[in-house]
């Protein structure tokens, strides 16, 4: 809050005070003297005085230019030396006179009189106003002809707080030179001196000769200064527990008085005097305005526990800070967790105002809060230029509103800031830390007030949720009181058991008739295992009977409480029924079910039907049929299955028999491939669904309640029926059921079209193998007779002797149908693989033999290739094999060597390792193979490289390992990109027991 201001008038705070003493920014302005001006020795007089006036940053303040003496006055320890005192003192309180020289009695008496009359009058009131002016009037026309009081304010600002002039009308020009000439603290010269270093000031004369060169060289201050005749100044700070509170200006326009070291030392007691009357009013318009404060907080502390709703709040807190701190606009906002405002009182701003503050705070034109919103911080803002430095992109809104200090309070709570508090003032303003501490406290108040209401809303939200969740979510809850042995179950709780919907009192126990044997035997004892043990808290799922007899599976939760003897007196819970939850799990688990059996029976889906229909018949119907769709387009029923094993054999009995009415579902649904959904089945419809008296005794006995067939379709084709009924205390059949049913459809019609397709690709893949096998036999005939000509053209061209360009292309044509024979050798390798025909013809090899024999008929692809070839074989191994596919073996891998090794050393060894097996290494340093493609090398027409590049159909290493694998034996490949293979061939030397 602003501290009072104080007037020249006589009355205490009723008269106005002097029209200009506030700017427009709101800071109070202090009288000072004049700008500084240095002067030297040689300066002008004029200069001379406005230095005197103005200068005081030494310990000695002298008047330059005057000609006249100075003497030394004590001041506190300090001295300063001040121009001689005039021959007279002018006149006192009691008109004695001061004589120069020492003081005589009648001085020393009227100096003592005026100090006690002084004293007398400042400690009359406690109302600093009251004390100021009182200063002022005791020191005019007694002590000078003009004085200021200029204080200190908590800001650090100086405000003129009251003044005096022997002529009243000269009072507003000297407000007036507060206003046009501000003094700062700390200033070098002037008020602003003594204020900064709490040391008095003292000028004896002022020439007036000088003071007229001056104001002709235009300086205006000393032009109001002459205008208010000062002919001598003192200056004595208000001083008062080591701190500063202000400064007293006198000023002498009388010719007979000037101001000396006597009336310095007056001053500075008359001061020190004032400065602890000014200190003891301060004090006590703080211990009241604590008060006031105080009784305030208490009484709004009081209104907002009243209030229960976040408009209730706001309310309050507008009501009160509108009153508190005068802000002509006031605005309580509140901030969602997703940082947008919502405005909940706005006083005294415009209607289009809502808009703006209902904008994110993120975005352009949105409300103040981004410094607010993060930290438990408030923004002061004492004109209106300093908000619009602080928040720019508000400039336009702020200006909008006029002038003046603002304030943002964010409403700090426990947790986050619950909104922000908006002030405005009409004028520009200093906060005192009073103020601001007091309005902090109202916002932190209000912000718990609000926590307390949501709390509140929530809290009644909650409760009205819980009671409709109660009400309409199967929910009941129950209470055992075991001193009275009365067992109490709500409306709720009684509907669920098919009892009446009203609250129950009964005998212990007697909530176990309804618990479903098989389950009464587990909760029993848990039953009466918590009524002995406390506290403890339980939690059970288990079913119930209905009085109706329909099953319903609930889920209860309780907790036993002790009595004052530490024994447990009460058992309470709730119990909530999850029969929908315990269907879709059932539900759930037979579609999971039924595709574990469906994958098992891939190649045969008729043979998992059965079980498919049990399934679904143990889950969540009574009963289960299959049909499926004949080429005649007639339905054959395939399975059966009931939960009655009675039952069931009966029906298994009449799969055979014909007696299916045109009514019946299965037939429709067949017919017209849509679902068909019966529930309740009257007895007209059930009528219908027989056509012969043995079906319809079959049907009397299954006595279904709810009927679902569902059409079997794939490809737009439908394969069959599956149909689902139940019957007796098993609940009918609903929507959900009919989703579920339509997906374990879909599962079965998908199984069985793959098995179809299956069979389809197994058949296509023997004709292929066969046709494989056709084709190599048949090509192999012409290729033989091929080579056998080949033989003899080229004996005939060498029994000629003719050789040349000839012999060169019979050479080439050749070596193309050898390529191609071994062609047509693996496809029909690969076609005996396929067809389990590879037979192994085992004797007594020698491997290192077999080996040799294939590196010399391979030996001129290593010649093409250019690689040099090493061999590491030992002199002999033997072992059972066949030797035409090792040799078929070591011929791929060496083939392989010298294709992707070409300009490189391959490396073949051979030996025995320590369980006894052969093994052949075939090490090349080529191209390497990539890891990805290592998993899949040795499958059928798998490649490692572009066959852009490289020939082959990717056969030899499929064949290579299957007739390793008929060997009983391994191939292992080890190989990095760019670093070459090495394919290890390990072989038992002995067939396999098996």
């Amino acid at each position: 809050m602003p501290e009072p201001s104080h007037e020249p008038a006589s009355e205490p705070s009723s008269e106005p005070r002097p029209p200009s003493l506030l700017t427009e920014e709101g800071a109070t302005n202090e009288l000072r003297l004049s700008e500084a001006a240095p002067v030297g020795a040689g300066a002008e007089a004029a200069s001379g005085l406005a230095y005197a006036l103005r200068e005081d940053d030494t310990v000695a303040v002298t008047v330059m230019g005057m000609g006249e003496a100075a003497e030394n006055v004590p001041s506190g320890g300090r001295t300063r030396e001040v121009s001689p005192p005039s021959p007279s003192m002018s006149q006192t309180v009691d008109a004695a006179a001061a004589m120069p020289g020492a003081a005589s009695p009648l001085v020393e008496e009227g100096r003592f009189a005026f100090l006690a009359r002084a004293g007398e009058a400042l400690a009359s009131s406690l109302d600093e106003p009251t004390v100021l002016r009182q200063l002022a009037d005791l020191v005019v026309p007694g002590l000078a002809d003009c004085c200021a009081v200029d204080l200190l304010t908590a800001d650090g600002t100086v405000v003129r707080r009251a003044a005096a002039h022997k002529d009243p009308a000269r009072v507003c020009d000297v407000y007036a030179l507060a206003e046009r000439w501000p003094v700062q603290v700390n200033d070098p010269r002037g008020v602003g001196r003594v204020l900064g270093t709490g040391e008095p000031f003292l000028l004896s004369e002022v020439s007036e000769a000088r003071l007229d060169e001056a104001v002709a060289a235009g300086d205006l201050l000393l032009a109001e200064l002459r205008r208010l005749e000062c002919r001598s100044v003192m200056r004595v700070p208000l001083e008062v527990r080591g701190r500063v509170l202000g400064c007293l200006s006198l000023i002498s326009s009388a010719p007979d008085r000037r101001y000396g070291a006597r009336e310095l030392e007056l001053a500075r007691e008359l001061a020190r005097r004032a400065g602890l009357s000014l200190d003891n009013a301060l004090l006590y318009g703080e211990a009241r305005q604590a008060q006031a404060r105080t009784a305030r907080l208490q009484a709004v502390t009081a209104a907002l526990s009243r209030a229960a709703t976040e408009d209730a709040v706001a309310q309050v807190l507008a009501r009160e800070v509108w009153e508190a701190s005068g802000a002509m606009r006031v605005a309580v906002l509140g901030l969602e967790e997703d940082g947008r405002l919502r405005p909940l009182r706005l006083l005294g701003y415009p209607d289009d105002a809502l808009g703006h503050f209902t904008r994110h705070p993120g975005e352009e034109g949105g409300p103040p809060t981004a410094r607010q919103d993060s930290r438990h911080e408030a923004g002061w803002f004492a004109s209106l230029e300093e908000f619009i430095a602080q928040h720019p992109q508000d400039a336009q809104f702020a200006r909008s509103l006029g002038p003046g200090a603002r304030a943002v309070v964010p409403l700090w709570g426990e947790t986050r800031v619950r909104g922000l508090l908006l002030l405005a003032w009409p004028e520009s303003r200093a906060f005192s830390s009073s103020e601001r501490a007091f309005l902090e406290a109202l916002a932190h108040q209000c912000a718990q007030a609000l926590e307390r209401a949501s709390l509140y809303e929530a809290l009644r939200e909650r409760t009205e949720r819980l009671r409709q969740a109660l009400v309409t979510g199967d929910v009941g809850t129950w209470r055992l009181d075991l001193r009275r042995g009365q067992e109490v179950r709500d409306a709720a709780l009684n509907h669920m058991l098919g009892l009446p919907a009203v609250e129950s009192t009964n005998d212990m126990g007697d909530f176990l008739q309804y618990v479903h044997p098989d389950d009464l035997a587990m909760l029993e004892p848990e039953f009466v295992r918590h009524q002995l043990r406390a506290p403890a808290v339980f939690e059970q799922e288990f079913r119930l009977v209905r009085r109706d007899g329909g099953i319903r599976w609930v889920h209860s939760v309780g907790q036993s409480l002790t009595g004052p003897d530490g024994k447990v007196a009460f058992v309470t819970g709730a119990m909530a029924d999850i029969t929908r939850r315990k269907e879709a799990e059932e539900r759930l688990q037979l579609l999971l079910d039924a595709s574990r059996v469906l994958a098992l029976r891939l190649d045969d889906v008729e043979q998992a039907l059965p079980e498919v229909a049990k399934l679904v018949a143990n889950h969540v119907a009574t009963g289960c049929l299959v049909d499926l769709a004949e080429p005649d387009g007639t339905l054959r029923r395939v399975t059966v299955a009931h939960r009655v094993p009675a039952l069931e054999a009966r029906m298994r009995a009449s799969l055979t028999e014909p007696g299916r009415g045109p009514g019946h579902p299965a037939l429709q649904c067949f017919a017209s491939g849509e679902v068909c959904f019966v529930a309740p089945l009257d007895a007209p419809r059930c009528l219908g669904m027989s056509a012969s008296d043995a079906h319809r005794d079959l049907m009397d006995s299954l006595a279904p309640t709810s009927v679902l067939s569902v059409p079997l379709r794939s490809r737009g084709r439908t394969l069959g029926v599956i149909t689902l009924f139940t019957a007796g205390a098993q609940r009918m059949l609903v929507a959900a059921d009919v989703t579920m049913a339509e997906e374990l459809a879909l599962r079965l019609s998908v199984a069985l079209e793959n098995a179809r397709l299956f069979h389809d690709a197994q058949s296509a893949v023997r004709l292929r193998d066969e046709f494989l096998s056709v084709a190599s036999h048949e090509l192999k005939t012409p290729l033989t007779s091929l080579i056998l000509q080949h033989n003899l053209i080229g004996r005939g061209l060498e029994v000629a002797g003719l050789t040349g360009p000839v012999t060169t292309r019979l050479a080439t044509a050749q070596r193309q149908v050898l390529r191609l024979t071994a062609l047509v050798d693996n496809l029909l390798d690969v076609s005996r693989l396929s067809l389990g025909k590879l037979v192994l013809e085992r004797a007594e090899v020698d491997l290192v033999q077999v080996t040799r024999d294939a590196v010399e008929r391979t030996s001129d692809l290593f010649t093409q290739a250019k690689c040099l070839l090493r061999l590491e074989l030992p002199r002999t191994l033997t072992g059972q094999w066949d030797a035409l596919r090792l040799d078929q073996v070591l011929v791929n891998l060496l083939t392989n060597a010298a294709k992707y090794g070409a300009g490189c050393p391959v490396s073949v060894r051979a030996g025995l390792n320590a369980e006894d097996e052969a093994w052949v290494e075939v090490s090349d340093a080529g191209i390497g193979i990539e890891a990805d493609a290592l998993p899949r090398l040795f499958g059928r027409f798998e490649r490692a490289v572009s066959d852009r590049h490289y020939g082959g159909m990717g056969l030899g290493l499929y064949i290579s390992r299957q007739i390793v694998e008929a060997l009983g034996g391994r191939i292992d490949v080890d190989s990095q990109p760019g670093q070459g293979a090495t394919f290890t061939l390990r072989l038992p030397r002995a067939p396999p027991t098996s």
